[in-house]
């Protein structure tokens, strides 16, 4: 690798950093930039090889240590530079195939899933640092909820101080309930979301190394439904730590099963010549009504998982890169 690939994966891990970093500010626009910070790790990654995209993890890392501490350094390394990487480096994996003209490149099934497994892992273990056991991650919120109303008196102001405590006490167990899951959910959702946009970016520049895959062929392994058959049992059965790993997970998975649902019905709708406008009105669906249509692709994802439907359809081309 030249100097220049060295330089470039130097300056994203330093942009990195920055939009790491300015979630410390609180202003309006911090979180939408710290959410993004994976962003020029996986462009340096895919667009400049991957020993670039590692020094961009290790620099974005050092930057971040510099400004703020080694533990805040430690949390970027470990939440979002060298999972960013390391997704970069699964998408340009190859290997020669039968065809001795063509190239098996890494499926974007089992690249999806080590999307989930990556988001279930971190997701899991900022709940651990949060208390080592279960009583301990619930107090967590409570004392989020107790800070609210120091900063805030009259939220919970018409309410009498044994009535208070309880309805803090509820309220903390509600959010231990939900937001691990929500928290893997919207992981898995951004996680694809930026790696896309970063191979669309490298794609344009003419540096992807990889032809742009068929999203629409999009299929996770099999190994996926038995995993999510445990999760929904822990969810179901289990308490504490073990049920909230389940939640995770079945949270986790039930947004890739989401995704190949919608790659089943961008398959299916090739032959239509109003495909434009059906998938409009499906992806208008999903803002209208907030969070209910992912079961349903999920449910159409675990079916095509275990049935394959596209396998039985003709081939059509696609349309569109």
């Amino acid at each position: 690798m030249n100097m220049r690939n060295y330089a470039f994966g130097a300056g994203c891990g330093a942009v990195s950093a920055l939009l790491f970093s300015v979630i410390a500010t609180s202003s309006p626009l911090a979180f939408p930039l710290y959410l993004v910070a994976p962003l020029p790790i996986l462009i340096a990654t895919l667009g400049f090889t991957h020993q670039a995209g590692f020094i961009a993890a290790l620099v974005a890392s050092i930057f971040t240590s510099l400004a703020f501490s080694p533990l805040a350094g430690l949390v970027h390394g470990i939440s979002i530079g060298f999972p960013s990487w390391f997704l970069g480096y699964l998408a340009l994996l190859a290997r020669p195939s039968d065809d001795p003209a063509k190239t098996e490149w890494y499926p974007l099934g089992r690249l999806l899933m080590w999307n989930v497994a990556l988001a279930v892992t971190l997701t899991f273990v900022g709940a651990l640092m949060l208390g080592s056991d279960y009583a301990s991650f619930v107090a967590s919120f409570e004392e989020l909820i107790s800070e609210m109303i120091a900063l805030e008196p009259a939220l919970f102001g018409n309410l009498a101080a044994g009535d208070q405590a309880s309805t803090v006490t509820s309220i903390a167990h509600f959010m231990a309930l939900l937001a691990g899951p929500v928290s893997a959910a919207i992981s898995v959702a951004l996680s694809v979301l930026l790696l896309y946009i970063a191979a669309r970016i490298v794609r344009a520049s003419g540096r992807l190394p990889r032809p742009w895959p068929d999203l629409a062929t999009l299929a996770l392994p099999k190994i996926a439904l038995p995993v999510f058959l445990l999760c929904l049992m822990l969810t179901a059965t289990a308490s504490d730590f073990a049920g909230l790993f389940g939640r995770i997970g079945f949270a986790a998975l039930l947004i890739a099963f989401c995704l190949q649902g919608l790659a089943v019905l961008h398959n299916v709708t090739r032959p239509i010549k109003s495909r434009r406008a059906i998938l409009f009105m499906i992806y208008s669906v999903f803002v209208l009504l907030p969070g209910w249509p992912i079961l349903g692709f999920a449910v159409l994802g675990m079916a095509d998982v275990w049935f394959n439907f596209r396998s039985r359809l003709p081939a059509v081309e696609s349309r569109s890169p």
